[in-house]
């Protein structure tokens, strides 16, 4: 772990290189599997095309109700869009999926803005992030992991696995409705305070 952290890269430089990384990509569509697991709900995995353009352009149409917050795709892009807004600070090290990863915390120069900080875990040698976890004033702390496969070159995961706080997390109008009606007193006290979604990515078409 010694000889991890003295060769670990100045912060501002590595961020500096995902945001190179991330602007190489100027727009792109993937089919998308939604796996909500999330306390109290039930619901099926819905399939959706997601469609990006730089910088921070996200549409998600999706075939049933998607649970998918938006902010889990579009909160990196802003900051990587508004490099100069943020300070990078190196945070430690950590071993994820089986790789040395550097913790890079994003501070906001902006302290009245609805982002509070962020947190990265970077793979250095690939130039990947392999897990964030954004906290902003009004949606809590999402906490993303990414898995990566063929499109790595380019910094798309194939499978992201999304925790969000359920208090803070937004549901859709019509899902909310059933967990009103069908929770029993018990059952929200046994509820869990997070929950997760699972997304599986395949066909890129990258422009």
């Amino acid at each position: 772990m010694l000889s991890f952290g003295l060769h670990a890269q100045d912060p501002t430089v590595l961020f500096m290189k995902l945001v190179k990384k991330f602007q190489a990509v100027k727009s792109y569509e993937v089919q998308a599997t939604i796996k909500p697991n999330i306390p109290l709900i039930r619901i099926l995995p819905v399939k959706a095309k997601v469609s990006f353009s730089y910088p921070n352009n996200f549409q998600i149409h999706a075939a049933g109700i998607s649970i998918l917050p938006k902010n889990g795709f579009s909160e990196l892009p802003k900051l990587f869009g508004q490099a100069e807004k943020f300070t990078a600070i190196s945070t430690g090290n950590e071993n994820l999926q089986n790789q040395d990863t550097e913790i890079i915390t994003l501070l906001p120069l902006d302290n009245e803005g609805d982002l509070v900080l962020a947190k990265l875990w970077v793979d250095a040698t690939r130039l990947l992030i392999l897990k964030s976890q954004v906290s902003t004033r009004t949606n809590g702390t999402l906490v993303s992991e990414y898995f990566y496969g063929t499109s790595a070159s380019k910094g798309l995961p194939d499978r992201m696995l999304v925790t969000v706080e359920v208090k803070k997390f937004k549901m859709p109008k019509g899902i909310a409705t059933d967990i009103n009606r069908n929770s029993q007193p018990e059952d929200a006290k046994k509820a869990q305070k997070k929950g997760t979604i699972e997304v599986l990515f395949s066909h890129y078409e990258i422009h």
